[in-house]
């Protein structure tokens, strides 16, 4: 399967107020608004997009994917036939937290529970070994948080079990993002499938990111990248010819 002619998936180059869920939020529609109005199908934002990056709130702010904070999202996600990957510390059965994302759209978010947990997130977040795909219109969705990206084995897990589109939420720096760009270009080219980073506009926790929100084509080619800080839509589109792309600066 292939993603289908016209489906647009874009990654929100977005930033985060510390621990700040409403105006995080907020900023989230602000963001997805624009998206539907240029007919993006699939949204994601950075990793813990929802608090920040600030692990030591993750213990006091974790939540469920049925928490009421989510749905006027997930309700808008399915006014405009929409999926929105969102970022957020998820409660377990038991011990630590997952640093989690939430799909948002459709019957019920669906949650993916990040695997690959850096030793620094490990203190307050447990790893889980699940893969995340899902469906949505025709195209099959492999969903990676950050650290997930340094491990081939999970792009390749992903593009073995009929992903599409290999869709990062993250939070990178300025020293590790020529790194694990290299990487995710090396899956679109290896796995021939579509990869999309979603990158921090300005600094989350101790991280400085330079931007560099993406997306590469299958084969490898890059189409879309901002680079710069800028809070910003990075876009591409499935045409008869090929991937398209283009970025839609959010507007002050």
């Amino acid at each position: 399967m292939s993603v289908p002619t016209g489906y647009t998936i874009a990654a929100a180059q977005f930033s985060a107020r510390r621990g700040d869920i409403s105006a995080n939020l907020d900023s989230h529609m602000r963001m997805a608004s624009m998206a539907a109005q240029a007919g993006v199908d699939f949204l994601v934002f950075p990793e813990l997009s929802v608090t920040g990056y600030e692990m030591d709130l993750a213990e006091s702010l974790q939540t469920t994917p049925n928490d009421a904070m989510f749905a006027p999202l997930h309700t808008f996600a399915n006014q405009h036939d929409m999926r929105i990957m969102v970022g957020m510390p998820l409660r377990a059965l038991s011990g630590k937290p997952y640093l989690g994302s939430l799909t948002l759209g459709g019957t019920v978010p669906v949650a993916y529970h990040k695997v690959h947990v850096h030793k620094s997130e490990a203190v307050y977040f447990q790893a889980d070994n699940k893969v995340g795909l899902l469906e949505h219109k025709g195209a099959t969705l492999g969903l990676a948080i950050c650290a997930d990206l340094n491990f081939p084995s999970h792009a390749a897990r992903a593009a073995s079990c009929g992903a599409d589109v290999y869709a990062a939420s993250a939070l990178i720096s300025v020293e590790g993002y020529d790194r694990e760009a290299r990487m995710l270009q090396g899956y679109a080219r290896t796995h021939n499938i579509a990869v999309l980073l979603s990158n921090y506009a300005s600094k989350s926790g101790p991280y400085t990111p330079p931007g560099g929100s993406a997306i590469w084509a299958p084969g490898g080619d890059r189409v879309a990248i901002v680079s710069n800080t800028q809070e910003t839509l990075v876009l591409a589109t499935r045409t008869p010819n090929g991937w398209e792309g283009k970025v839609m600066v959010l507007p002050g």
